[in-house]
């Protein structure tokens, strides 16, 4: 039996198996947090992955509550289609989103099993606990059934995963900790965040596949490259349920961290030899947050940010030009967010946040190493604000608009490139919108629509190749069991 024959068994197996256990288990048989606890999904989320005050308590507290679990496992799994307006690149008559995934490419409807994922952990004693995931996938599903895209395409990797020991510090006549003291150990920044807008658990939740032609710029914290091969060590104090303060500092995950990276790509010297792979040294990353609960509302204001200094290539890899070896690019980002939510249970339950991301970077190494970048020093910008509204629990809308915009620079945003920028400008927008369907609390039917005013600097025309901003638009459709 060939590899690709056997990777196709693998993956109908995988979904047939999922889908099975979706529609015939209870809906009491949730992810191993609610059977560690006893409660059921709605109590941590207003729609997983979003936290309400019972979940960030849980979590600050470090997975600690309930019972242990013999076999502390539970997993996901995510498909989706994807259809883009004008497929087509203008500048070369060829399909914008061809290759892995596209049932047809003369229309580029894509069809995909996205990922895979295991998640493990919860309470380790009264003081410890931990997340850990692993994931894969990325493999199409075509008129011909599923089929492996490469190698490691069903290889499971380390995602989100992470540590925490916790203290309470309580007084004589208190029944509920005064304040929480911590110590973590992670591999994503903001992943050990507890409120959604920050670039870890903001909208969209989904991990939806790109489409079209779509925005050039990001800021580093929200989208760092390299995937999970850093670590951040660091603690933070959570006081009177209000007051939370965080400090980490980010490293590469390499030598005896190296196990935070674990699987395809997770070792020192395979972690790729792409600008912007491999940290630097040690690398602050900062939080403080103020909350307040009442009734049914909750609210919170903070600030976050984290300053990188970012090898150009890997030193531990084999094309890593000599002279180069120890040139980094720095990346110097802070941010604002704020979010409110009002969870009565039945029937609506409402959420709101935001967040300002602004980033100074350099990128001097960029320049001398591969001249690509034509300026050495750029600022990038990025807003978010969402809503989301769910009736019992069920039925569910969210509304959201991004803004990008940020220095121009002709070689960075690939001026005279097809999905590139004419004017060299990053400037994006789009908006969102998504509706939700739980069948039950645990597998959840989505309907995405992203409508693009603005892309890499223009509407119409926006590459001086032929490309419109409003050609990238798409409908997206998902299904994501958790069990």
């Amino acid at each position: 039996m060939t590899l690709k024959r056997v990777a196709r068994w693998l993956a109908f197996g995988i979904a047939a198996g999922t889908a099975w256990i979706g529609f015939m288990a209870p809906a009491q048989a949730i992810p191993v947090f609610a059977r560690q606890t006893g409660h059921n999904c709605q109590a941590c989320h207003i729609s997983y992955p979003e936290l309400t005050s019972y979940g960030r308590e849980f979590k600050l507290n470090g997975y600690t509550f309930g019972e242990a679990q013999p076999l502390p496992v539970a997993a996901a799994i995510m498909a989706e289609w994807d259809h883009v307006q004008s497929p087509t690149d203008a500048s070369t008559g060829n399909p914008t989103c061809s290759g892995a995934g596209a049932v047809n490419s003369s229309s580029c409807n894509k069809l995909q099993l996205v990922q895979y994922s295991v998640f493990f952990g919860g309470r380790i004693s009264d003081n410890f606990g931990m997340f850990g995931q692993l994931s894969g996938g990325e493999f199409p599903v075509g008129a011909g059934g599923p089929s492996s895209v490469g190698p490691g395409a069903f290889t499971p990797t380390a995602d989100n995963t992470e540590f925490r020991y916790v203290h309470r510090i309580m007084s004589d006549d208190s029944l509920e900790p005064d304040a929480v003291i911590a110590f973590n150990m992670n591999n994503n920044p903001t992943m050990e965040d507890v409120w959604n807008s920050v670039p870890a658990w903001k909208f969209p939740w989904f991990p939806y596949m790109p489409a079209g032609f779509g925005p050039l710029a990001a800021t580093y914290i929200d989208n760092p490259t390299g995937g999970h091969n850093k670590v951040g060590i660091g603690g933070y104090a959570w006081v009177h349920k209000s007051f939370y303060a965080e400090f980490e500092l980010e490293r590469a995950a390499t030598g005896m961290v190296s196990f935070m990276n674990w699987g395809a790509g997770g070792y020192e010297g395979n972690m790729g030899d792409q600008p912007s792979d491999v940290l630097a040294g040690y690398n602050p990353y900062y939080r403080f947050a103020y909350s307040h609960d009442w009734g049914y509302n909750s609210m919170e204001v903070g600030i976050f940010g984290m300053h990188a200094n970012v090898y150009n290539c890997n030193p531990a890899g084999t094309t890593c030009p000599v002279l180069n070896l120890g040139a980094t690019n720095q990346y110097r980002d802070i941010a604002v967010d704020a979010q409110y939510q009002y969870n009565r249970s039945e029937p609506w339950v409402f959420s709101a946040n935001a967040s300002y991301i602004h980033e100074n970077n350099n990128l001097t190494a960029l320049m001398q190493s591969s001249g690509g970048a034509a300026t050495p020093d750029h600022t990038v910008n990025e807003f978010q604000i969402k809503g989301t509204a769910y009736y019992d629990r069920r039925y569910g809308v969210t509304l959201a608009y991004n803004n990008t915009s940020g220095t121009a620079d002709s070689i960075l945003y690939g001026s005279g490139s097809p999905g590139g920028s004419a004017t060299g400008s990053p400037d994006s927008s789009w908006w969102t919108v998504e509706l939700n369907y739980l069948l039950m609390q645990d597998l959840r039917f989505s309907l995405l629509y992203q409508n693009f005013t603005k892309i890499n600097g223009g509407g119409s025309n926006f590459d001086g190749l032929g490309n419109n901003a409003s050609g990238q638009n798409r409908i997206s459709g998902a299904i994501w069991w958790v069990f």
